[in-house]
């Protein structure tokens, strides 16, 4: 798939600093269900991100390219499987993650313990405000 030309601008907050947001929240159950709208607000964004969920951001980014297979970089976000749909975490580099994982409280997590398909992309919302 050719990548289109999605215009691309910085985050209001860099990796470390989304990061560090993420890892402040740990054990708090405030973002349940909200795991897209999590990343959007670690990255800076306080506006929505104009996907409904995570597998209308999946299906986004399919269609312009901006989705790879491997082991994620840290502050990639991470699109998985798990519960019968489409999650975003966080890498935090060697295979883990960060963020509300499955239905419960923000945490830290093997990714190959959440789910055995998954693809990553840009921490980018192209939509964000």
């Amino acid at each position: 798939m050719e990548r289109r030309n999605v215009p691309r601008v910085a985050n209001p907050r860099d990796t470390e600093a989304a990061l560090n947001w993420q890892l402040e929240r740990l054990g708090s159950a405030a973002w349940q269900d909200w795991p897209l709208k999590f990343q959007r607000m670690a990255f800076g964004y306080a506006q929505d991100s104009g996907w409904h969920d995570a597998g209308d951001a999946v299906r986004w980014l399919h269609q312009h390219a901006l989705l790879r297979e491997g082991e994620a970089p840290r502050g990639a976000l991470v699109w998985y499987h798990a519960a019968d749909r489409i999650r975003v975490a966080c890498s935090l580099g060697s295979g883990q993650v960060v963020g509300p994982l499955l239905t419960g409280p923000v945490e830290t997590a093997d990714l190959s313990v959440l789910s055995t398909d998954w693809v990553w992309s840009d921490p980018h919302f192209p939509f964000g405000h």
